[in-house]
């Protein structure tokens, strides 16, 4: 069957954390099949491959005054551009384009007119989250599902939640959103570890544990903080590398001050060569308290280093413990230090177990394909 050429508008919240991190394989390979892809979202950023991108007000939190501004900015937008699809992310894009969306979806209902597809990175509502959350977020989402026509989830959890709690009828999962692997198997020259190690003041007999994340509550990066103290205060040559946009104004590297570990921690910013960070490093530890899926932990077992992270839904969607790599409690640094040192005495047999193909852009991408398509065709 020939595909049809759609017209789709891809709103998320910001384009630099989120639409340039995981969506862009997915936006290519629709404009190579014809397709017009327009971006709506937050940030100054061009987005590589889509026809237009709208800047939005909208910020982060989906509790702000500029959402409701979003709100009627992406209205407009969705009113004028007769789209096929729109195709909405995060806590904000999610809301935001569905309720957007809504009188235009609700015209063309009885045609093979708009649909809104909603992807869930991770729902704010899970087990174990907190009962605000459930008293916030759920009833939004509960809501706002009977306005979707379809919702992608990406672990296990969530695909239940959807199944059983939303009313949204059309609910799929994936492997996550698609990942380049191949940018992290490619070999590094052991003369670029030494030349990273010594820009950073990095000895180069140390141990390197990395987290690549945004610095926000939930990342929780103060965990492999108390870990590093622990481990330095019994004698490890441990340092500790961070990477990503700071949304907590430095009180991060304040608390590494005063628990006197700052020397060993290395805080680099937004980076566009975490390959490389991965080549200079020794284990990924994984922090966050809540985590749709984990992109980061395939970056570092694409690049061959073992891995320990927080137990959440996220994680244990990749990481099964003692296996492919080793889970952790949340907030308990003495077993994330002891699970560091017992990952690099067995990084081997971790390593053998990883079996990543699943993860690998080009299938997820056609199956996102397909069940945009799918969802359109019905």
């Amino acid at each position: 069957m020939k595909q049809e050429k759609l017209n789709v508008l891809l709103v998320a919240n910001v384009a630099k954390e989120h639409v340039l991190k995981f969506h862009l394989p997915t936006i290519r390979q629709m404009r190579e099949l014809g397709w017009n892809v327009d971006v709506a979202c937050a940030g100054d950023e061009p987005v590589p491959y889509c026809n237009h991108q709208f800047k939005m007000s909208y910020k982060r939190s989906p509790f702000s005054f500029k959402t409701i501004k979003g709100i009627m900015e992406l209205k407009k937008i969705i009113d004028s551009n007769n789209y096929d699809v729109v195709y909405c992310h995060t806590p904000v894009g999610g809301p935001v384009a569905r309720i957007a969306a809504r009188k235009m979806r609700t015209r063309k209902m009885r045609t093979k007119g708009l649909k809104v597809i909603y992807m869930a990175h991770g729902f704010h509502f899970y087990r174990g989250a907190p009962i605000l959350n459930w008293l916030l977020y759920y009833p939004i989402e509960k809501a706002l599902s009977k306005y979707t026509d379809a919702i992608i989830t990406i672990n296990q959890e969530d695909f239940r939640n959807a199944s059983e709690r939303l009313l949204c009828k059309t609910i799929f999962i994936v492997n996550g959103i698609g990942l380049d692997l191949s940018r992290f198997y490619a070999p590094k020259s052991s003369s670029l570890r030494a030349e990273y190690r010594s820009e950073l003041g990095i000895p180069q007999d140390a141990v390197v544990m990395i987290y690549l994340a945004e610095l926000i509550e939930n990342k929780n990066q103060t965990l492999l903080m108390d870990a590093l103290k622990i481990l330095r205060d019994n004698g490890k040559n441990v340092y500790l590398l961070l990477a990503g946009v700071d949304h907590h104004n430095g009180r991060d590297m304040q608390y590494a001050k005063e628990i006197k570990v700052d020397p060993f921690v290395r805080y680099l910013g937004w980076r566009n060569d975490i390959e490389n960070l991965y080549a200079v490093s020794d284990v990924c530890t994984a922090s966050s308290i809540r985590e749709g899926f984990g992109i980061n932990l395939l970056e570092a077992m694409a690049s061959g280093l073992p891995v320990v992270a927080t137990d959440n839904r996220g994680h244990t969607t990749i990481i099964c413990d003692g296996e492919n790599g080793y889970l952790v409690p949340l907030n308990d640094p003495e077993a994330m230090a002891d699970k560091v040192l017992l990952a690099l005495k067995n990084k081997d047999a971790l390593i053998n177990n990883y079996h990543l193909d699943k993860y690998e852009s080009e299938a997820i991408v056609n199956r996102i394909i397909e069940i945009i398509s799918a969802t359109y065709s019905e």
